[in-house]
C-alpha cells in the first residue's frame, strides 16, 4: 500500500514537474525578442532599452489575444542628426515597420504625448509589431490601431482624460473617419486623436468586455475585413459603436471625470485666486488714487490760504 502510494506521489510529481516545464517554456515564448541597435552615443539608452524588454508583457498579450509572439523585434535607436530623424517629423518620438520587424525610436525626443517615457514608447510601438502579427498582416483602421497601442503602453491619466475631453469640446473629431484623418494633421490635431483614439478603445473595453479587441483582431487574422470582424466580435457595427461614444459617451466619459478631477479643481482655485488677487489691485489703485486726489485738494487748499494771507496782496 505505501509502495503504492509512493509510485503515484511519484508520478503526479513527475507529471507536476513536467507541467511547470512546459509552461515555464511557453512563457518564455511568450515575450517578444528584441535586439537593440545604437550608435555609440546612444548605448547607455540601448541598455536600458534591453532590460525593458525583459519586463513584463502578458498584459498586452492579454489585451491583443497572442500566446507565441514570433521573431525577434529589432529596435533601432537614431540621434537627432541621423537620416532617420530628418525623414520625420520633430513630434515623431518612434514609429514601427511592421513588415521589416523594425521599431525605431527617438530617444532625444522622449517625452512626447501620448508616451509619457522611453518605456511606454517602447510599448507601444512594440504594440503596433504584435497586432500587426495578430492580423497576419491585415490592416486595420488607424483610430483602432492607435489607440490599443495607446492602451496597451501604459495607464490612463489625468492629461489623457483633459485632452480627450478638449477634443470632445472643441473643434476635434466627431467620427471615425475623422480621428483617422486627424492622425496626418499638425501637431496638435495628432495628440487630439491619440486622446480620443485611446478612448474609444477603452470604452470598447468597457462596453464589449476585456477580450474585445482581442476578438477584433482574431476576426481581422482570419482573413474579414474590419467592420466585419467588429460586428462579429461586439454585435453592433462599428459606425453604431462611434455614434454611441460621440453622442452619450463623450459626456460621461470626458466630461464628468475632467470636471470632477483633482485637476480641475485646483484650476478653479487658482482662477478664484488671481480673480480675487486682481480685484484686490483694482480696490487698493483706486485707494491709492483716491488719497493722491485728497492730497491734490489739500495741496491747492494750502495753496489758495498762501495766497489769501500773503501781505503783498494788498499793494
Amino acid at each position: 500500500m505505501d509502495q503504492g502510494r509512493s509510485r503515484l506521489v511519484g508520478v503526479a510529481g513527475g507529471v507536476v514537474a513536467f507541467c511547470l516545464a512546459l509552461a515555464g517554456s511557453v512563457r518564455g515564448q511568450d515575450s517578444p525578442t528584441i535586439r537593440v541597435e545604437a550608435p555609440r552615443e546612444l548605448q547607455s539608452q540601448a541598455a536600458a532599452i534591453a532590460a525593458m524588454g525583459r519586463g513584463e508583457w502578458n498584459s498586452i498579450l492579454d489585451l491583443i489575444g497572442m500566446g507565441l509572439t514570433g521573431a525577434p523585434i529589432r529596435i533601432v535607436l537614431a540621434p537627432e542628426n541621423s537620416p532617420l530623424a530628418k525623414h520625420v517629423a520633430s513630434w515623431v518620438s518612434g514609429y514601427a515597420v511592421p513588415a521589416l520587424d523594425t521599431v525605431v525610436l527617438f530617444p532625444g525626443r522622449v517625452p512626447s504625448y501620448p508616451d509619457r517615457n522611453m518605456e511606454s514608447l517602447l510599448r507601444h510601438e512594440i504594440t503596433h509589431v504584435l497586432i500587426s502579427r495578430a492580423t497576419h498582416g491585415n490592416p486595420v483602421p488607424r483610430w483602432f490601431d492607435e489607440g490599443t497601442a495607446t492602451v496597451a503602453a501604459r495607464e490612463w491619466g489625468i492629461e489623457d482624460g483633459a485632452r480627450a475631453a478638449l477634443a470632445t469640446i472643441g473643434p476635434g473629431p466627431r467620427s471615425l473617419r475623422e480621428v483617422d484623418a486627424a492622425f496626418s494633421g499638425e501637431a496638435s490635431r495628432v495628440s487630439r486623436a491619440y486622446a480620443m483614439s485611446a478612448a474609444l478603445v477603452r470604452y470598447l473595453l468597457h462596453r464589449h468586455g476585456d477580450t474585445a479587441v482581442a476578438r477584433i483582431l482574431a476576426g481581422v487574422g482570419k482573413g474579414a475585413e474590419f467592420g466585419e470582424a467588429f460586428e462579429a466580435a461586439t454585435g453592433e457595427s462599428s459606425g453604431d459603436f462611434a455614434r454611441a461614444y460621440f453622442r452619450r459617451e463623450a459626456l460621461w466619459t470626458t466630461w464628468v471625470p475632467f470636471l470632477t478631477s483633482s485637476t480641475v479643481l485646483w484650476m478653479a482655485i487658482t482662477l478664484l485666486a488671481l480673480f480675487a488677487i486682481r480685484r484686490r489691485r483694482e480696490r487698493d489703485a483706486a485707494l491709492r488714487e483716491a488719497w493722491a486726489e485728497e492730497e491734490r485738494r489739500n495741496a491747492a487748499v494750502e495753496a489758495q490760504a498762501a495766497r489769501d494771507n500773503d501781505p503783498r496782496r494788498w499793494n
